[in-house]
């Protein structure tokens, strides 16, 4: 765009109250202060990073991938997928592992690694020679997120890789499974750990020489329609076995489960902001496997049942309270009350003679037309109430039987006996929940108990942080800058938040088997290309470090400056310095219209002697002082 000759000249600024938009004139300039802009006078600049003692990870807090605008929850799973003993070790994928992962040290922002690598003939002609990327990329991930000493990282150069290309920002995560598997599979077919991800439904034919209808899925996604009160069991029903009265119910079940099932709600109300779905701690997938498909059919036939009968007196209570001919608005008892309203109107007054009395009795009528009016409308109402009653009673019938096969077993070996266990809750793009071994203290041994931590990114979360630590950040007053906040919190508030906390939620369940996995390190190649990562971390803190000295001494001067005035040119007499005549020559200063000597030089004044008047001297514009010779000020002083 610079060589563009429409753009005009080059132009200088100010962009905002401390930051000018001009050519570079300096040797040196500090990182953090620089940044591109929009060419708008309105424009806000955005630090993306804190600084490098900020993103310094803690001993007792998890390390984490930083959220991605484009790619929602992809990084929650990855955080998630890595505190899931079985998840870690499948995708460290120990038998595609490479000699030499790379280093570079922006990588932990996005920045991608490339390497050269040797290929196939066969890939070379598809132009498929990128498609083991994604598998060194997430190893790259999960050793990070092992043993890094940066509290958080970045998932944009696996997002940004060929094989990860969707438009759609919230089918990062299926897209993600997808190519791992894909990849993982062609790697090493042998591997059990290649599907840990997947699972497959089956759907009877509806002829009986059709084959059987089967699907492979790595997310399931139901369809979350807006019912208050409904559990994570009645959207999943509703998806499984989209049942309806009268018709044959169709034989749909999964033939397995995968170790980590990765459940995405979004709710189909456009206006909802939350899911609104309970949420358990402890799933069980038997009702929808094929070995419980028969009692499932028995317990599908009675929820059928039940929703008949609900529909039947929502039907009549609809009759009573607004039969047809009604306007819209009105019911039946509305309509009963205004008539007996009026006909009481119509009712006498009081008599004085008996001709007003025989006037009278057809008033006397209408008084009791009015009464039975009323008395309509009382029945109607206490009708309505007692069909009410009666649908809530079908409505908790419902929720009763929801609750089949999603308890344990009061009995060893009876159904349900695949238990999940939720290990991770994404909620809001930049908030996710994750479950993990408790970090043991340096005085206390390891332990198999588990802490629930809230990790959230976002500018909001860099000023909370900043308010605890009682830090400050060197970035310009009016930038945003991004930072976490990492805290525990109970499994309550994980379940609150996912039902209330947004209305797209990503949900990870692990089995028994996942969680008991055996962890063993990462491959050493892994490992020393996290310490090569460490180690430029701790450059760059040290490069922080001085810089921040500098920059805090020239702040001392500077509010030295603006509360006295420019700081005095003279030596002090306190100071000392060694060196030679020579050396303390060359180091005189000159400010303003006075030279003085650094310090204490040999040509300088007898202590207490500060100033000389300069009588009858040139000023510095005129000729330099030369070493040796008495400082003079160029102005008289008493």
């Amino acid at each position: 765009m610079s060589l563009n000759q429409n753009l005009g000249q080059q132009e200088t600024g100010v962009t905002s109250s401390n930051q000018k938009f001009g050519r570079a004139t300096k040797d040196h300039y500090d990182e953090g202060a620089w940044a591109m802009t929009l060419f708008n006078s309105s424009a806000r600049e955005i630090i993306t990073r804190p600084d490098p003692v900020d993103r310094k990870r803690q001993a007792s807090e998890p390390a984490f991938i930083r959220p991605s605008q484009d790619n929602l929850h992809l990084s929650g799973l990855l955080t998630i997928l890595h505190s899931i003993p079985l998840a870690r070790e499948a995708l460290l994928l120990r038998n595609k592992v490479l000699n030499n992962y790379g280093q570079d040290a922006q990588w932990w922002d996005g920045q991608p690694i490339n390497l050269p690598k040797v290929v196939t003939i066969h890939e070379a002609q598809d132009g498929d020679t990128d498609w083991d990327d994604v598998l060194y990329e997430t190893q790259r991930i999960v050793a990070f997120l092992d043993s890094t000493t940066r509290a958080f990282g970045s998932a944009d150069a696996l997002a940004n890789l060929k094989s990860m290309t969707t438009y759609d920002a919230e089918g990062s995560v299926s897209k993600f499974l997808e190519a791992w598997q894909e990849s993982a599979v062609r790697a090493d077919p042998g591997s059990q750990l290649a599907t840990i991800f997947s699972s497959k439904a089956y759907k009877r034919p509806l002829g009986p020489y059709d084959t059987p209808i089967d699907k492979d899925f790595v997310t399931l996604e139901p369809y979350v329609e807006s019912v208050h009160g409904q559990t994570l069991y009645d959207v999943l029903d509703s998806t499984m076995w989209n049942d309806s009265p009268g018709e044959e119910l169709d034989d749909v079940w999964l033939e397995h489960v995968a170790n980590i099932l990765v459940i995405r709600l979004d709710s189909a109300d456009s206006a909802a902001k939350t899911v609104d779905v309970k949420v358990p701690a402890a799933f069980y997938p038997d009702r929808y496997l094929a070995s419980c498909r028969d009692i499932s059919r028995d317990y599908r036939v009675q929820r059928l049942e039940v929703r008949e009968d609900i529909v039947r007196l929502e039907h009549i209570m609809d009759r009573l309270s607004a039969p047809k001919g009604l306007a819209k608005g009105l019911n039946s008892q509305t309509i009963l009350e205004k008539a007996a309203d009026a006909a009481a109107a119509l009712g006498p007054k009081g008599t004085s003679s008996d001709a007003e009395a025989s006037a009278a009795e057809p008033a006397a009528d209408v008084q009791k037309l009015a009464a039975e009016l009323m008395a309509i409308s009382k029945k109607i109402e206490s009708k309505l109430k007692e069909l009410e009653e009666l649908k809530q009673q079908a409505l908790e019938s419902l929720r009763g039987s929801s609750k089949f096969l999603t308890e344990p077993p009061e009995s060893p070996g009876e159904p349900p006996v695949h238990k999940y266990t939720l290990r991770g809750v994404c909620t809001e793009p930049h908030v996710t929940y994750i479950l993990r071994h408790r970090i043991p203290d340096p005085e206390t041994p390891p332990s198999d108990d588990y802490d629930w931590w809230r990790i959230s990114f976002s500018v909001d979360d860099a000023k909370t942080r900043q308010a605890e630590t009682g830090g400050a950040s060197s970035a310009p007053k009016d930038a945003d800058v991004v930072g976490y906040t990492a805290r525990k919190v109970r499994e309550v508030e994980v379940l609150r938040a996912a039902r209330e906390e947004s209305k797209n939620v990503l949900l990870v369940y692990a089995d028994n088997n996942a969680v008991n996995f055996k962890e063993e390190p990462v491959p050493p190649t892994l490992q020393a290309f996290v310490d090569a990562d460490n180690a430029a971390f701790d450059a760059e803190l040290l490069k922080w470090e001085n810089t921040a000295d500098s920059r805090q001494q020239d702040e001392e001067v500077t509010d030295w400056e603006q509360t006295f005035g420019s700081r005095p040119a003279y030596p002090s007499p306190s100071i000392k310095e060694e060196g030679t005549g020579e050396d303390l020559a060359a180091r005189n200063v000159n400010v303003f219209d006075y030279q003085v000597s650094s310090f204490d030089d040999d040509s300088a004044t007898e202590p207490g002697q500060e100033m000389q008047e300069r009588v009858g001297k040139p000023l510095l514009s005129q000729g330099a002082v030369q070493p040796g010779q008495d400082p003079q000020p160029a102005w008289d002083q008493p």
